[in-house]
């Protein structure tokens, strides 16, 4: 990547939506058939639901090097709690603690905010995903097989007390 320093963004530009979703189908490639096509159809409509067109206390952020998305993550609100969403890398961008970032951006955020819990949504088989969570203070709250955008796997649900 060389010595690209990675700017972090959280205004709402056009295109952002689908910013998201290329992202996921960019930095989930490695990861197996089953975050294809229907997985990305799960995270349109996962945006779409969140309104993040809409003037309120969701907020996503950008990580970008020269201009150009690397990573994201977002806090949707979710009245008394606030959901960590949408958190990627590319490659790219991997081991530069900008994953981190984006998701202390989002962690302040809630605070700001007032909620006094977190919680994020995932599955199994993603370990660096799951290794930053529980850096940050996550714990599993819930995790159980369900039908999913591929068909069954575990969901996992993790909380964290602000």
């Amino acid at each position: 990547m060389g010595a690209a320093a990675i700017t972090f963004r959280h205004d709402r530009r056009p295109g952002d939506d689908q910013l998201i979703v290329d992202m996921h189908r960019h930095g989930y490639a490695q990861e197996g058939d089953r975050f294809g096509p229907p997985f990305w159809d799960f995270v349109v409509e996962t945006v779409a639901e969140a309104r993040l067109d809409q003037p309120g206390r969701s907020r996503v952020w950008f990580a970008e090097i020269d201009g150009k998305a690397v990573g994201c993550s977002a806090l949707v609100d979710r009245g008394e709690r606030g959901q960590l969403r949408w958190v990627v890398l590319l490659p790219e961008a991997r081991g530069t603690g900008a994953g981190r970032k984006l998701v202390e951006l989002a962690l302040d955020h809630a605070r700001h905010c007032g909620h006094a819990e977190v919680y994020l949504e995932t599955t199994d088989g993603l370990a660096s995903s799951m290794a930053i969570y529980e850096k940050m203070g996550f714990r599993t709250s819930d995790a159980h097989v369900e039908r999913l955008w591929h068909g069954d796997g575990v969901h996992i649900t993790m909380t964290l007390q602000l």
